[in-house]
């Protein structure tokens, strides 16, 4: 068969393979249209076949050869598409047990980050050629072990489809939170491919997913929803005493948000589980008057306790008395203190909330905003989380009993609002792996 024949019949098996056909029966047999269309096309072979040994040295069998591409937080470290990409499409996988919760199974989902073309065209297909992105086709980190980079021509389209030309798949983003909250741009429609259900790297499920919980004034009773929907499971606790001001920290290193109160600016009590029950650690720190903060100041996997008096704040690394590991001055007098993991460092770092702006710094120390925007009304109470998983803490406010969140620090509209009220709680954010 000539190859100008050959030629003709990829273009047509791509045609029907483009962002709306989702004709496929998963992804790697769209790859091997691309990578290898002679094999796919002619011979009586799989699409893994097809594809297989089409790294460079690395063999039959390792996972740079199996058609699929690499966790972005296995490249990158965050859990999110890197710069000069954007979610182009993504498929479901049932049954891999990663996001079961309460008893009930549920889907895990995979999202493509595909590279920008850089102005280029494309085919029907909606996908430019290789020669157009800033990304080197290859096993991830040059390593046979990981999956490939950069390689992968494919796009199943139910995002981003205001764009009509990306680049290959650059890495892939792994939540247990449907593409539409994940990525507002993403649309409903399902594609599956249950054969990855056993893909992961352990810098997924150690993704800690952020949830809303209230504490009513004037009680010791705690509502915690279990879900990012209005619709979820709720479930209530008892700890503290009315008055007390509410706090949650992951105090063990476990991945897991518990509460804590603190008491007259000073008096901290914890609990290691989320459950009714008294303090399983006490100790004091700070003075009448200071307002509380927890985070994961070095990023050790534990947080820690720390006040703000005045514009200075004062952060300890674990729990427990003794002086502050690190005291600097930000923001002013009347700001309301904030912190989060604004760039996916590992480490929470220190903010304010000013009127309707939310002024933050990527590190512990004295200077200027270094992420400055508008978002939310000066009546508004800020909330801090890692909304979709992703590694990263969004921003929000809670106006009444709606929540009005965004999945990163920056201004804009709100991408998710959940009600869960009543509007004269206390809202507080807690978290599971």
């Amino acid at each position: 068969m000539s190859s100008a024949l050959i030629e003709r019949l990829s273009l047509l098996v791509e045609r029907h393979l483009d962002r709306r056909g989702f004709l496929s029966s998963s992804a790697v047999a769209a790859s091997a249209v691309v990578a290898a269309p002679r094999r796919f096309l002619l011979e009586p072979n799989s699409a893994y076949a097809a594809i297989c040994g089409c790294r460079g040295d690395c063999p039959c069998g390792s996972a740079c050869c199996d058609g699929y591409t690499e966790f972005c937080c296995a490249m990158f470290g965050p859990n999110e598409c890197p710069p000069n990409t954007l979610v182009a499409g993504w498929w479901k996988a049932d049954g891999s047990g990663f996001c079961d919760h309460g008893g009930d199974a549920r889907p895990r989902y995979y999202m493509d980050c595909n590279a920008d073309c850089n102005g280029c065209g494309c085919g029907s297909s909606g996908v430019c050629a290789l020669s157009c992105v800033d990304c080197g086709c290859g096993c991830a980190k040059g390593n046979c072990a990981n999956r490939a980079a950069c390689c992968t021509r494919f796009r199943y389209g139910q995002c981003s489809q205001n764009v009509k030309c990306v680049g290959a798949i650059v890495c892939r983003v792994v939540t247990c939170t449907p593409p539409w909250l994940f990525d507002p741009s993403c649309t409903r429609t399902v594609a599956t491919d249950n054969v990855t259900r056993t893909h992961n790297r352990g810098c997924l499920t150690g993704t800690k997913r952020s949830l809303l919980a209230r504490k009513r004034p004037g009680s010791n009773q705690w509502t915690l929803l279990d879900a990012l929907s209005g619709t979820g499971a709720r479930f209530s606790i008892g700890f503290g005493t009315p008055d007390d001001m509410p706090v949650m920290g992951d105090w063990n290193g476990d991945g897991q948000k518990t509460p804590g109160i603190v008491r007259d600016g000073r008096f901290w009590f914890l609990r290691s589980s989320m459950t009714s029950g008294p303090a399983d650690i006490v100790f004091q720190y700070g003075k009448p008057g200071d307002t509380p903060v927890v985070g994961d100041w070095n990023g050790d996997g534990f947080d820690g306790p720390g006040v703000v008096r005045g514009n200075t704040w004062h952060l300890k690394n674990r729990v427990g008395p003794g002086p502050a590991d690190v005291s600097f001055g930000y923001g002013r007098q009347g700001d309301s203190p904030i912190v989060g993991d604004w760039n996916g460092d590992g480490r929470t770092s220190v903010g304010v909330y000013r009127g309707d702006r939310f002024m933050l710094r990527n590190s512990n120390t004295s200077g200027p905003a270094q992420l400055d925007f508008a978002y939310g009304d000066p009546d508004d109470v800020p909330v801090v989380g890692d909304w979709s998983g992703r590694g990263v803490d969004g921003i929000g406010v809670v106006r009444g009993s709606q929540w009005l969140l965004r999945f990163r620090a920056s201004g804009g509209p709100a991408q998710l609002s959940v009600d869960f009220g009543p509007a004269d709680e206390i809202p507080v954010v807690w978290g599971r792996s």
